[in-house]
């Protein structure tokens, strides 16, 4: 979410600033302005009741904080405000009314696989307990309040986003345990310590749907290869690629039944999109770690060698990975592709689609060591 509110302003708006200004102005806010910037976020979601309840379009219908609440906070100050538009509604103040769409759980899940969460922790743990960083820069102080108060305590009661309790008081094994329950996966490290990270890892789960994603990501980019074919066989198999992707969508819609983890999901992704802004650019903390660097990933990496836990080595992947796999697992869940006629999307020369397919498919594959690009072969078996 937080990547949302520093957005490029659209062509002809009066706010002039560029997004590193906007996140700057996100980061100096008080904790509470931004508990009711989320909780506007959710008040302002996309909600079309023509559609199942749970799908991209109606994802919950759990209420936010009630409007009378909400409206301490009017966000009037132009110096302070990060939409700065005049009169009107909040939400048409926001630009949001109607229209927010948060990510998809699996931008959460490979952001966190880069360890952003336990590297930017001890960050923190350090400049609250000493100098060993040094000292902060004054500029750096404002993102470390808000860091520690929003995403390292229990969150203010009756939030959106307020999902831990005596039933799950631990944020880190809920998120896993959202993960594996939507994707069969775990992340791909544990506690600092190398100790294997406690969580109720659920009976039930999509422990088919990494397979059932590679698969697909190989017949998409066979059809790909074979636009570029004038002679020879064609491997192009639409009715497979469109059964596959309706698996897919079936076993997502599934854990999705009734407006299911759509909380969590939402937390879950609006805390990573504040981290993942936070090595976007050279912001105050990077600057105060000494770790600018021209990419997300270089700056992970020197904060990681700055705190001694080791980024994960490819982080490059995981972070270009986020928002395509986002949007592609947004679009499966609308059931778009279930229809066999419109999966050509994905693969014709000139659709904006293919190329975010082509990205997926080689990052995806360098992530994971496993090359969508070779169609596996089944094995034959001889008694």
């Amino acid at each position: 979410m937080f990547r949302r509110f520093t957005a490029p302003s659209p062509p002809g708006s009066s706010d002039t600033r560029t997004r590193q200004q906007k996140a700057l102005d996100l980061f100096r806010l008080h904790p509470a302005e931004i508990s009711a910037l989320l909780e506007l976020s959710w008040e302002l979601r996309i909600y079309d009741t023509n559609f199942e309840l749970g799908r991209p379009n109606r994802r919950s219908d759990i209420s936010q904080l009630p409007d009378y609440l909400l409206n301490f906070f009017p966000f009037a100050d132009d110096n302070r405000n990060l939409f700065a538009v005049p009169g009107g509604d909040l939400g048409a103040r926001l630009g949001l009314e109607g229209s927010v769409l948060w990510d998809h759980l699996i931008y959460a899940y490979l952001i966190e696989n880069t360890r952003i969460f336990e590297i930017l922790r001890r960050v923190i743990y350090e400049y609250r307990h000493g100098e060993k960083l040094g000292v902060p820069l004054a500029s750096s102080q404002h993102w470390l309040r808000n860091t520690e108060e929003l995403f390292f305590r229990d969150p203010a009661p009756f939030t959106i986003y307020s999902i831990s309790s005596y039933i799950r008081p631990d944020s880190g094994a809920t998120r896993r345990n959202a993960y594996y329950r939507m994707f069969g996966m775990d992340l791909n490290h544990g506690m600092d310590d190398g100790k294997e990270y406690p969580y109720v890892k659920p009976e039930a789960s999509n422990r088919e749907f990494v397979n059932t994603l590679e698969e697909f990501l190989r017949e998409v980019w066979q059809a790909i290869e074979n636009q570029n074919n004038t002679s020879g066989s064609n491997p192009q198999d639409d009715a497979a690629i469109s059964d596959l992707l309706t698996r897919l969508h079936d076993m997502l819609m599934a854990i999705r039944t009734n407006g299911n983890i759509s909380r969590e999901e939402f937390w879950a992704v609006s805390m990573m999109s504040w981290f993942h802004l936070t090595v976007e650019f050279n912001s105050p903390i990077v600057a105060s770690v000494r770790a600018e660097a021209f990419s997300e990933e270089e700056r992970l990496k020197k904060i990681s060698e700055r705190v001694g836990l080791p980024a994960h080595g490819k982080s490059y992947y995981f972070f270009r990975l986020a928002s395509p796999m986002s949007w592609l697992l947004t679009q499966i869940e609308t059931g778009i592709y279930n229809n066999e006629a419109a999966v050509s999307a994905l693969y014709n020369p000139g659709s904006p689609v293919e190329p975010v397919m082509r990205g997926i498919i080689h990052n995806w594959s360098q992530a994971t060591g496993r090359n969508m690009k070779v169609k596996t072969r089944p094995v034959s078996v001889q008694s």
